[in-house]
């Protein structure tokens, strides 16, 4: 490095932010620490939002500031910019921000980092905007939280519609049910999807999606399999024939959309809407620009692409954070070579499906696993330690829904 100082922004403080600047910190400590790397992280709360025990959040299982770690303390070093990133300029290589206030200011930049994440795809699903509710940002889980935590409160009866059959859709719709029948609370819960439950589940996992299914049943779950919603409104559902499946409530758990930042659309993006990136994960054809997590068309090690969810961001994160720093000094980059962990939901308390580099676990085995490893990759071990308490020892009992074949560990 020569001249001034090296400007990092990155924008957002989710999966990809965080660990590409521990990355990078770890390959750049000194030079950051005297101010030879400036590293500017941007992002419209102050806080990081874990979503992996969202369906615990929403049932009161664990306390909502437990998933929320401040960001200054997690990123030491940095300067976090609270505000919304309306406009980047690439020739002049600055990010145009927004504050809350409304005031805006411009940040330069040397190296950008991208990881914007995804949005609920409002455009596509008409009325979601108006009646439905949705999961993505933390002030929409937060309201729906309110709302769900205050019906309950009341004992006022209610239906509550899930649109998705993924593995956030099955985790909403099994929390929500368990809830309502461990405290006797009046009301129904519908998953419908457009396929099977965890359909997208390669054959090789077909007993996971099969103790899903029977699970979500024997909870008091009201599946509908191959049903696609066409809209949504106040009174609940349409479906695509025609039939209006009535909900109080009805939140949205299906499919993400992508909304470009103002000044990045002559990056390259594939059919869906997402940056493109080179092996390094740098977007091909802007020098100093990288993509990762939701945002980005990320190429699977073993071909194919990344799949979308949190330990993936991370990894690309990671990756990023490594490569921006060997950059700084010259060093040949590495290519992103994470090739998976595993995959995890639960069910309810104490039962759910697992898969751990090709080995399946169902029930409390599998429930447990997926708390342990959640708890691991939260970005806070305080966090972490806290969402373990909240689960293990402070959550009330809710009755066991596994059969006694599900305890054992399946290796097919």
């Amino acid at each position: 490095m020569s001249g001034g100082p090296q400007r990092i922004v990155i924008v957002g403080g989710g999966y990809v932010g965080v660990d590409a600047y521990r990355a990078l910190l770890r390959g750049a400590r000194r030079a950051v620490r005297s101010g030879r790397v400036q590293i500017t992280v941007v992002n419209p709360t102050p806080f990081h939002s874990f979503h992996g025990f969202t369906g615990e959040v929403l049932v009161g299982q664990v306390a909502l500031p437990h998933v929320r770690a401040p960001l200054a303390p997690l990123l030491p070093h940095a300067q976090v910019v609270q505000g919304t990133v309306t406009h980047v300029d690439l020739s002049m290589r600055r990010v145009q921000v927004q504050a809350e206030s409304g005031a805006e200011h411009s940040l330069p930049f040397d190296q950008l980092v991208l990881g914007v994440g995804s949005v609920d795809p409002f455009e596509r699903v008409p009325g979601l905007r108006e009646h439905g509710w949705a999961l993505k940002r933390p002030q929409d889980m937060q309201a729906f939280r309110t709302a769900l935590q205050e019906r309950f409160a009341a004992r006022v009866p209610t239906t509550v519609n899930v649109i998705g059959g993924g593995y956030a859709g099955v985790e909403m719709a099994a929390a929500i049910r368990e809830r309502q029948r461990r405290d006797g609370l009046p009301g129904e819960v519908h998953l419908i999807c457009s396929g099977a439950v965890l359909d997208t589940l390669p054959p090789e996992l077909d007993r996971l999606r099969v103790h899903a299914r029977a699970s979500l049943v024997d909870l008091g779950v009201q599946v509908h399999e191959g049903q696609r919603v066409q809209a949504i409104e106040g009174s609940g559902a349409r479906l695509e024939d025609g039939e209006l499946r009535p909900a109080d409530l009805t939140l949205f758990a299906a499919g993400i959309a992508h909304a470009p930042l103002s000044g990045t659309e002559a990056l390259p993006r594939d059919a869906r809407g997402r940056l493109m990136t080179d092996p390094f994960l740098r977007v091909p054809g802007f020098p100093g620009v990288w993509a990762g997590g939701d945002a980005a068309a990320v190429r699977h090690p073993r071909g194919g692409e990344c799949p979308v969810n949190a330990l993936w961001a991370m990894k690309h994160g990671m990756c990023i954070g490594r490569n921006v720093a060997r950059s700084l000094r010259g060093a040949e980059l590495t290519p992103f070579r994470y090739g998976g962990l595993g995959q995890s939901a639960s069910l309810g308390r104490w039962n759910g499906v697992t898969e751990l580099r090709g080995l399946l676990f169902t029930g409390p085995v599998a429930w447990v696993m997926r708390l342990g490893f959640f708890a691991w990759f939260m970005p806070s071990k305080r966090h972490g330690a806290q969402v373990t308490a909240d689960l293990l020892w402070r959550a009330p009992r809710a009755r066991r829904t596994v059969r006694p074949l599900d305890a054992a560990p399946a290796t097919d």
